[in-house]
């Protein structure tokens, strides 16, 4: 950490924090939905609220950093997280709760928007790979240990949802306390644009399977504390499950990532997709052995749900030039975010029709579909154009992310095409200088 910019430990601070409530509250609104009695498709609602207002936020706020800079935006949004984090305790209504779930999903896309763009411009070409891997532990670890909180308190208190929120408002203060500037580095290479049509023509798996992934991965973290209060199982073993199949895939993206170094990566998300598909089958009947069996399917079937963005995010970027590898990511996130509106209802609807085995009905019956669109694919070409040759892979942190976090890939050289900012004053009055290389549209 030592041979790191001195801004970044400042900014791993500030994620921690921001992290450790995020794990929180996610799931802590889902056993507390099981508790007040809400139906599952109000559930799947409220989670998709959520992504629909981080979808909304990943445009509206990028310029706004752009007119005040990061920390103004950074603060902005934390002290927003923390005060609908405790609205959720103090007014316990699904329709309020929608409202809430709504700027909670603005206010996160604009912090992780602050933390990987000033995360990806203090970095260099000789850290990149420090930066991105303490990044990736950082996240994932925070997010599990966020859902370790929920044995801090009884659920069904209000006591969890100020708790979150006091997290949400201490990742202000290490920026508060420290003299400290927005991102100085300024790219000059110009991006080129990609359009979705020639995106999908040339690496068709990549864009389904990012779209897939924001189905699934979203569905799953919607959706799993509602299904673990529904079986039955005890608070203590929902923040368990939720929080060892998280850290599970930090060994997975290691792991999988090597072995789609050697192969074709369709091929690798052909078995990862049948995976999951077997292993939503058995996790219905593993619950019914007992929580360890349950658990250890579970962490077959996670293993897999979280590594499939960032093998669809290797894979398209194998097919592209290093100038449209921003532009072709930021289209896979839209579409990633798409998925992620449209998963945890559609999985909630199912668990309304079923019970609450339906959410690895869906789950898996997604996967299924997936591994069917990538045969298909692998018949019409079964050998990667000759020209055409795998990058090293590069993993992705566990969670919604931006497109912002593809500029830490060591294998590129570094682009801040996005946000080209001069460093903030420190002055509280006034407003802060800001130029830019080019307009925001032409950035966009």
């Amino acid at each position: 950490m030592r041979s790191l910019p001195a801004t970044l430990p400042i900014l791993f601070l500030c994620e921690i924090s921001f992290l450790l409530g995020h794990g929180l509250i996610m799931t802590l609104l889902g056993v507390r939905m099981s508790l007040e009695g809400f139906p599952s498709q109000m559930a799947g609602l409220l989670m998709s609220t959520f992504s629909l207002g981080f979808v909304v936020g990943s445009y509206w706020l990028e310029k706004r950093i752009r007119a005040v800079g990061h920390i103004r935006v950074f603060a902005a949004c934390a002290a927003l997280l923390a005060v609908t984090a405790m609205l959720h305790g103090l007014w316990v209504n699904p329709w309020a709760w929608l409202v809430w779930r709504l700027f909670g999903g603005i206010a996160t896309a604009g912090l992780l928007m602050v933390m990987e763009s000033w995360v990806s411009g203090e970095s260099t070409n000789e850290n990149r790979g420090r930066v991105l891997a303490w990044y990736m532990v950082i996240s994932t670890t925070s997010l599990a240990g966020g859902q370790w909180l929920l044995n801090v308190a009884d659920p069904a208190t209000s006591v969890l949802f100020s708790v979150a929120g006091m997290l949400f408002a201490l990742s202000l203060v290490p920026l508060s306390i420290h003299r400290i500037h927005g991102p100085s580095h300024a790219g000059d290479v110009q991006p080129q644009k990609i359009k979705l049509r020639v995106l999908y023509e040339r690496v068709p798996v990549g864009l389904v399977a990012a779209f897939v992934a924001g189905l699934m991965v979203q569905a799953f973290f919607a959706m799993t504390p509602f299904y673990g209060q529904e079986i039955g199982l005890s608070t203590a073993q929902t923040a368990q499950f939720m929080a060892i199949t998280t850290l599970v895939a930090l060994g997975a993206q290691w792991s999988l990532g090597r072995i789609s170094d050697r192969f074709d990566r369709r091929k690798v998300i052909l078995c990862m997709a049948v995976v999951m598909a077997i292993a939503g089958v058995f996790i219905s009947a593993a619950a019914r052995v007992n929580f360890t069996m349950l658990l250890v399917v579970a962490c077959f079937h996670t293993a897999m749900l979280h590594t499939l963005y960032s093998l669809s995010l290797a894979h398209t970027n194998d097919w592209l030039e290093p100038a449209e590898t921003v532009a072709a990511n930021a289209k896979l996130m839209i579409w990633y975010g798409i998925g992620s509106i449209v998963g945890p209802f559609s999985a909630s609807l199912v668990m309304q029709v079923v019970g609450p085995d339906g959410l690895w009905l869906f789950l898996g019956a997604v996967a299924l579909t997936l591994a069917m669109f990538v045969l298909v694919r692998l018949h019409d070409q079964p050998q990667m154009a000759p020209e055409v040759e795998q990058e090293p892979y590069v993993a992705v942190p566990v969670m919604e992310s931006m497109h912002y976090i593809s500029e830490l890939d060591p294998r590129h050289e570094f682009r801040q095409y996005e946000l080209d900012l001069e460093p903030e004053p420190l002055a509280f009055v006034g407003e802060p200088e800001v130029t830019s290389s080019q307009p925001y549209e032409d950035q966009a």
